[in-house]
């Protein structure tokens, strides 16, 4: 994977190019090796970081990698708990690490570089926590039977309270009578109450002296507005009135059983109704007269492709750019055969360089090919068929 990188680097140089980590042409190629070894891009990003760290700074424990004497994982440990070393501190941990990498199991290695790094450069603890804390955010992955997990990467002491404070919350709920659910769903529930009804409501008047959380200082997020969630599940109409139990797909996470869907669809502001054939769910026509939806043809997209069609970033197709596969300055048209919903990096990465040539086949599915050589197919979850239903038509939105 570094010799892949290096040539490409070598390459572009090669044709008076300067590469830089924020080019199209980096992100294209993470797309292309993962493509590669069906592993997601992300996945080759951090192993290419790694590699660099290992390979450039910690000659010692890339060493002890390369000979087998410790794991991916432990030499993974290492080259993260390297950061903000130099100079001799950053030999002194070289040496070390590269014999605990191969004497400690992953939990005590990471604990023990932890320390070892803190010792041999304390002035840079503070800093490196302001670094740590500018990369906070949230995930969201999905999981198997219709799960999926949340996660909030943040300060420790604000995780800590937080949790805390969930975790007292479910005690006393957990307390009630007739409440039977374990503590471990009480926290969740309440997680989730949190954020869904306390997102529907504006950010508190922090000077209203009622206001009882003060004590915990200023809101982060003061000019908050209310919003409400939005979802795209797609179901069967049997699934939506009850005649089955087929499961329905939630875009960016997979499958729903049939009365979590029912469940959602009770309470939607807008729903569209798409008519399919029943051989081969290729759909025939679209309803484009409910309101909220801006157009039949975005709606089409969506649920033809219900997440983005270019790296492994899972973003539901509703919140996704709409991306002319042809260009409309290359006289692309503006229809569902030209059209796929692409993440704004994707996007970018599509349009800058030519680095991956997209075209569509018969069936819609969408064939990238890099330069490099790999072949990525990213198939509809609804087929569209045009050919005598009226879709081909001129005036026809789609």
């Amino acid at each position: 994977m570094l010799a892949g990188f290096d040539a490409m680097v070598l390459e572009e140089q090669a044709q008076g190019r300067t590469v830089r980590t924020d080019d199209a042409i980096v992100r294209a190629f993470l797309l292309h090796q993962g493509t590669v070894l069906r592993i997601p891009r992300q996945t080759v990003e951090r192993q290419l970081a790694e590699g660099w760290t290992l390979r450039d700074h910690l000659p010692a424990t890339w060493a002890a990698f390369l000979e087998g004497c410790c794991s991916e994982t432990a030499a993974s440990i290492a080259a993260d708990q390297s950061g903000g070393l130099e100079g001799d501190r950053l030999v002194a941990f070289d040496l070390a690490a590269a014999q605990l990498v191969q004497e400690e199991k992953p939990a005590v290695l990471l604990r023990k570089l932890a320390m070892l790094r803190d010792r041999l450069d304390p002035q840079a603890v503070t800093d490196r926590h302001r670094r740590a804390s500018n990369r906070r955010h949230v995930a969201a992955r999905p999981g198997m039977d219709g799960q999926a997990s949340l996660t909030i990467n943040t300060d420790s002491t604000d995780v800590a309270a937080a949790y805390d404070a969930v975790r007292q919350a479910a005690v006393k709920a957990h307390g009630r009578a007739g409440e039977c659910r374990t503590l471990g769903q009480l926290r969740a529930d309440i997680v989730l109450d949190l954020i869904l009804h306390g997102a529907a409501a504006d950010a508190p008047e922090m000077s209203d002296p009622s206001y009882p959380m003060e004590r915990l200082g200023s809101l982060r997020v003061p000019h908050r507005k209310a919003v409400q969630a939005s979802l795209l599940v797609v179901m069967s109409a049997g699934t939506a009135t009850g005649a089955c139990d087929e499961p329905a797909e939630l875009a960016g996470m997979g499958s729903i059983d049939a009365d979590v869907a029912r469940r959602i669809i009770q309470h939607t502001l807008s729903w569209t109704r798409v008519l399919t054939d029943p051989v081969d769910d290729a759909v025939l026509a679209i309803d484009s007269r409910e309101r909220f939806i801006p157009s039949a043809l975005k709606k089409l997209i969506h649920l033809r492709t219900p997440t983005c069609t270019g790296d492994d970033c899972g973003l539901p197709a509703h919140r996704a750019d709409l991306d002319h596969i042809t260009r409309v300055e290359h006289d692309g048209r503006t229809r569902h055969t030209n059209l796929q919903p692409l993440c704004r990096p994707s996007h970018q990465m599509k349009d800058e360089g030519g680095h991956w040539k997209v075209t569509v086949a018969d069936d819609g599915s969408t064939i990238w090919r890099s330069r490099w050589g790999a072949v990525r197919i990213v198939r509809p979850s609804l087929r569209v068929r045009t050919s005598g239903t009226g879709l081909e038509a001129d005036d026809c939105p789609f």
